[in-house]
């Protein structure tokens, strides 16, 4: 008696959505895309909704911890750098979202969430059905410089993908989810068609597009930020965008610690907070408070947020027609006045020199925020969130950006501040 083998995993992909690919190259938006008419909109907000479908699939297969070689995950991850290069790109044009679109991405990156939490095995068709979109790119490459007179590299990384290298790529990825350990085939078949129709709604919806459809979204400046608001004022947003990056170039410890990631969550957190100038300084304030006590616990001293606010109030007041900053600029001075009760400018600005010219006497010349950074996370521990200090401290160990003998004087040094009536802040007395 003969036993009939299993065809390979890929195999059955192929054959269950072969029919998926041919209706796909009838949309408008790749059709568009082929005889040069695709308008930008489209073609960065597929960029947007595809960086929103890859950075969930990457944290749920983490999070999932699926039995499959772990090269597999870092496709999710290369594509999704790819993504967030090009998108980088584009980022001074300030490109409208096509909110429809944008909000279709969300709902299907929700639902892989949803499924993933149920049978992780589905997560295998997803993976295939984006990781399969290397070869379609390649081919619609030329079409994407010839739409918009791109040159090499500019904003097409995604669409290059691999390369000459993406056919034997697609082989090896081939061979890695052939090897994965199945125990329903129908279940990785039904994850691939549901990738499939998502993806056929998603770019219905990015090509025809009507004018009342374009707006701003978190997603679109932070493809990890979700949902939240933020100003449709594109001026509003420029100068919101440009506080951003002035508060990072102040703060080097943004880039030295969370680099590329952290400028993608810099800019959606700017953008809320420039949506809460519509709101009276009461409501601001308590949201403010709210992101500040969670970044706060995640390593980012209350002062960087108070200096973020400031800057971003300073940016908006350049705007013309004006524009109403009243309710921040109360949120600055409120979180001032918290920060000079627990501890005097006067005293902030004394620790901060001897921590200078004690522990640091101007060795860490490109690290010149540092002394603000620590005896900010001091403040905090005193307000009562323990975490940033601990979490600083604990980098800067990792780092090894300070010895274990400066740690210690800056523990010392720090631990002063408890009794605001001592005058011996000294390297003696540690």
């Amino acid at each position: 008696m003969t036993t009939a083998l299993t065809p390979p995993l890929v195999e059955r992909l192929r054959s269950a959505t072969w029919h998926r690919h041919e209706i796909f190259e009838r949309l408008p938006f790749v059709t568009a895309m082929t005889d040069g008419t695709l308008p930008l909109e489209s073609y960065v907000g597929q960029l947007r909704g595809f960086a929103s479908l890859f950075t969930t699939l990457e944290s749920v297969v983490v999070e999932s911890d699926v039995p499959w070689d772990s090269k597999l995950l870092s496709y999710l991850k290369t594509r999704f750098d790819l993504l967030c290069g090009d998108l980088s790109f584009f980022a001074p044009r300030m490109v409208s979202d096509i909110v429809p679109a944008i909000k279709e991405a969300l709902e299907f990156s929700r639902h892989i969430r949803r499924e993933a939490a149920l049978d992780p095995e589905k997560l295998l068709g997803y993976l295939y059905v984006m990781e399969g979109t290397t070869r379609g790119n390649q081919v619609h490459l030329p079409d994407i410089i010839r739409c918009f007179k791109l040159s090499e590299g500019e904003g097409t990384t995604f669409y290059r993908g691999y390369g000459e290298e993406t056919p034997a790529h697609w082989v090896e990825a081939s061979a890695l989810m052939n090897a994965a350990d199945i125990s329903d085939y129908s279940v990785v078949e039904q994850g691939a068609i549901e990738m499939y129709e998502a993806l056929e709604r998603f770019h219905e919806a990015l090509l025809p597009f009507t004018p009342d459809s374009l707006g701003f979204t978190a997603s679109s400046l932070n493809p990890e930020a979700g949902e939240h608001p933020v100003s449709q004022n594109s001026a509003v947003m420029a100068a919101a965008l440009r506080a951003g990056q002035q508060c990072r170039e102040e703060f080097s410890y943004y880039e030295k610690r969370y680099g590329e990631r952290g400028r993608r969550f810099t800019a959606s957190d700017v953008a809320w907070l420039a949506a809460l100038a519509d709101y009276s300084a009461d409501v601001a304030l308590s949201q403010v408070q709210w992101l500040g006590r969670v970044l706060s616990s995640r390593g980012m001293p209350l002062l960087l947020l108070e200096r973020q606010v400031q800057l971003l109030v300073e940016n908006m007041s350049k705007i013309k027609p004006p524009i109403h900053t009243a309710s921040l600029q109360s949120v600055v001075d409120v979180l001032r006045t918290e920060r000079c009760r627990t501890i005097s400018q006067d005293r902030f600005d004394e620790v901060c020199r001897k921590l200078d010219v004690t522990i640091f006497y101007g060795k860490i010349v490109e690290f010149s925020d540092l002394p603000a950074l620590l005896v900010a996370s001091q403040v905090d521990l005193m307000s009562g969130i323990p975490e940033c200090r601990a979490l600083i401290m604990e980098w800067l160990a990792e780092t090894e950006l300070l010895s274990s003998k400066e740690l210690c004087q800056v523990h010392a040094i720090l631990d002063s501040l408890f009794y605001p009536s001592s005058d011996t802040i000294t390297g003696e007395n540690v």
